[in-house]
């Protein structure tokens, strides 16, 4: 199988319209309910990510901060989100030890059983490294391709979630 590049996996995902986007996202929200307990990281989806964001924000939730070229932390959401690095909503605050985090969900450009594909910058993958809360990937099925391969700097999801599936690490 031929991998698919980025451009491609995004393309895709872009391309699912109104009302069949809201249905899928529907359904991975309602999959999702039973997992975010406690201080949940979320993220605020661009580029036509899963909007699991206002769902949710009612809830303990905290968002991603990128801090550096290499590394982002994660601050509580208490509707104070202005534009930070790459144009993303962010909020402003103190950071969390992510050790006080119980379950981080995490966008997908695309995914392989639970090994996930992002924008290739590693942000996702150097934060969880020495996470031990649940990791939870969010996609649309159209974005599976099997031709993904663990890269030995990747950071498997415990699950990953779709309109149609939970994909569970140990399967």
């Amino acid at each position: 199988m031929i991998l698919l590049d980025r451009k491609v996996l995004i393309q895709k995902r872009n391309q699912i319209q109104s009302p069949i986007r809201e249905e899928k996202e529907k359904a991975i929200v309602e999959t999702l309910k039973p997992f975010l307990k406690g201080n949940i990281g979320l993220y605020v989806p661009i580029k036509g990510e899963v909007d699991i964001f206002r769902p949710f924000k009612h809830l303990s939730v905290y968002l991603p901060v990128v801090t550096s070229n290499t590394d982002m932390e994660f601050v509580k959401y208490e509707d104070n989100l202005q534009k930070g690095s790459f144009g993303v909503l962010e909020p402003v605050g103190t950071f969390i030890d992510k050790n006080l985090m119980d379950v981080i969900v995490v966008p997908m450009v695309g995914f392989n059983h639970t090994i996930r594909m992002g924008y290739g910058k590693g942000y996702y993958d150097r934060y969880l490294k020495d996470f031990c809360g649940l990791k939870i990937g969010v996609a649309f099925d159209i974005q599976e391709d099997l031709s993904i391969l663990k890269k030995a700097h990747d950071v498997e999801m415990d699950m990953i979630i779709t309109e149609t599936r939970r994909i569970l690490k140990c399967e």
